[in-house]
Order: C-alpha cells, then structure tokens, then sequence
C-alpha cells in the first residue's frame, strides 16, 4: 500500500504582489513547523515531497522536511497551484504511483479550493481542509481510500 498526504500550506502573508510570491508568515512557519512535527510523530514520515511551486507552498514543503529530520526528494508540478484540475491532478498522480514502492509515503503540498476539489474526487468525501492540515489516503493499488484527516490543532497537540 503507498501512503499520500495531502496538505494545504501554512498561514501566508496577505496578498500584496503576485499571488505566487506570497510567503509564509511569522506565525505561519511556527504553526507549521509544529503541524509537520506532529505528523511525523504519528509515524507519516514521507519518502518524496512535491509541492506547488507557489512559495508559500514550498516554504510548507520546507517545514516538513525539517521535522523529518531526513533528506527525501522533492519536487514541483505546476498542476498543484491554484486553479489547477483536480481531473488532471489524478492522472497524475496516477502516474506518480506507478514509480512508487509498496510502503512509500508521498507528501502533496497545495492550496484551496483546490485541494477540497481533489481530495473530493479521489476519496468522494467533503472535508474542511484548514491551512496546515492533512488529509491520508492509501493507494490499495486500485483504488485511493480515505484514511484519515488531521486538522492542523491537532497535529501541533491544542
């Protein structure tokens, strides 16, 4: 079974300058840090990273590779930033699978509306997807399966 987190990127500055340019904020990179630390300690340690290339994403991409504590690849695909399809998100990711191995924990990093969009897709489930927070679906080798969904409180322990 491969293992995928999908997580929405922590709390970014308001938008003054182009919208891909936003970065995390103070607070933002604090809560989550917490958050990815909180995800680890409940044994979801990633063995490949791939974000949005919006920097607000890819400073969240940061933050869980540092409560990692280990290297693991990382990459960017544009079809994760916002206003992507979710259609062409799981093909995709389809593809992304393909190249995984049974035990493999893919981390996703994306935006909203998006992400509510894609994970409805692949799991027909409406959730409320805060910044910081992680929804787990297992690839059954058919199917993806819903496995779980961590709000960002509870990752950081509130």
């Amino acid at each position: 079974m491969i293992t995928i987190l999908i997580i929405r990127h922590g709390i970014a500055e308001d938008g003054f300058g182009p919208d891909a340019d936003r970065a995390l904020t103070a607070q933002g990179w604090e809560r989550t840090r917490a958050a990815m630390k909180g995800l680890l300690k409940r044994g979801y340690a990633p063995t490949q990273g791939i974000s949005s290339p919006y920097r607000r994403a890819a400073e969240t991409l940061v933050c869980l590779r540092e409560a990692a504590q280990e290297a693991f690849p990382v990459g960017y695909w544009d079809g994760l930033r916002p206003g992507g399809s979710p259609a062409k998100a799981e093909d995709w990711l389809r593809a992304q699978i393909a190249e995984l191995a049974p035990g493999d924990v893919l981390a996703l990093i994306s935006h909203q509306p998006f992400l509510g969009e894609f994970i409805h897709r692949l799991t027909r489930r409406h959730i409320e997807v805060k910044k910081a927070s992680c929804t787990v679906i297992h690839w059954n080798g058919q199917d993806f399966e819903y496995a779980g969904h961590f709000a960002p409180a509870e990752l950081r322990g509130e």
